[in-house]
């Protein structure tokens, strides 16, 4: 089979080309110099889709700009999938977010939601996968989560009482390449998460537990009022990874029922107190 994948050089595309090639597929994963979801060109991108079977979306990012997150997430997907109709591409893959939603005031996830509901309204069969938080050495936001879980004393707002159940790289990785050759290629939307609901302090608990081996740390509870102002500067100095989208996800949880993701699997996701035994 003939697969693209947009994003196939990043954090989880590249995992998902790897598992492809090895089952002996015919990947293809262009850069941003074959083709910018900033700056969309037709005539690179009919290049890049003529004879393929499957494409995959990988692209996604985090920035303090919505336009530019309505611009990779929503329009430059709906140009794209027209594009790929016109080619012929047989099914469509689309790595979302948990809670992606158009009508979501949250930047990040209103567009994921957009770009997915535009893509759905092209034709192409599709399989939109919506991950939670994502585990993986490499991952921005993983190694952000490692740095603090090492932290003895840790302020958090809340105390960290907020609800997610994180996901494995390797399953979100297996899960879309297991989407991406299915027989029965139509419109199904799977939650991707781990089995296991944890409080971000419980996360950052055993991460501290199972990488660092250090007892748990002390948590210092912060009261939300104190977390607003400095939101701005955070999310400016991260480049959207710290921000007030962020917090709001969190704030609304990250859990989703797993149920169709296993069934994808043939097995239970991994729990968190298992992820630093897998690679």
């Amino acid at each position: 089979m003939n697969i693209i994948i947009f994003g196939g050089s990043g954090f989880i595309g590249s995992r998902t080309a790897q598992i492809l090639k090895e089952q002996g597929h015919q990947v293809w994963t262009p850069d941003r110099r074959s083709f910018d979801f900033l700056h969309p060109d037709e005539t690179a991108a009919r290049r890049l889709l003529e004879g393929q079977d499957v494409l995959i979306n990988c692209i996604g990012i985090m920035s303090h700009h919505a336009e530019i997150l309505e611009t990779v997430h929503h329009h430059t997907p709906k140009q794209l999938a027209a594009w790929a109709k016109a080619a012929g591409i047989k099914h469509w893959v689309q790595l979302s977010a948990l809670g992606a939603d158009p009508s979501q005031s949250i930047n990040f996830v209103g567009s994921k939601g957009r770009g997915d509901d535009a893509v759905a309204q092209s034709g192409i069969p599709i399989s939109i996968a919506r991950p939670s938080v994502v585990y993986g050495r490499g991952g921005t936001s993983c190694e952000l989560f490692i740095k603090l879980a090492h932290l003895p004393l840790l302020p958090l707002p809340e105390g960290g009482r907020f609800y997610l159940q994180p996901v494995h790289l390797a399953d979100v990785a297996e899960g879309l390449a297991k989407l991406a050759v299915q027989a029965d290629a139509g419109h199904s939307i799977i939650n991707m998460t781990g089995n296991q609901t944890l409080t971000l302090a419980e996360y950052l608990t055993t991460l501290r537990q199972t990488l660092h081996h250090k007892p748990p740390q002390h948590i210092l509870p912060v009261p939300l009022r104190l977390i607003d102002p400095v939101l701005p500067l955070a999310n400016l100095l991260s480049n959207g990874i710290i921000s007030r989208d962020s917090f709001a996800l969190l704030k609304q949880g990250l859990c989703a029922d797993y149920s169709d993701f296993e069934a994808l699997l043939g097995r239970a996701p991994l729990a968190a107190e298992n992820f630093s035994r897998q690679s």
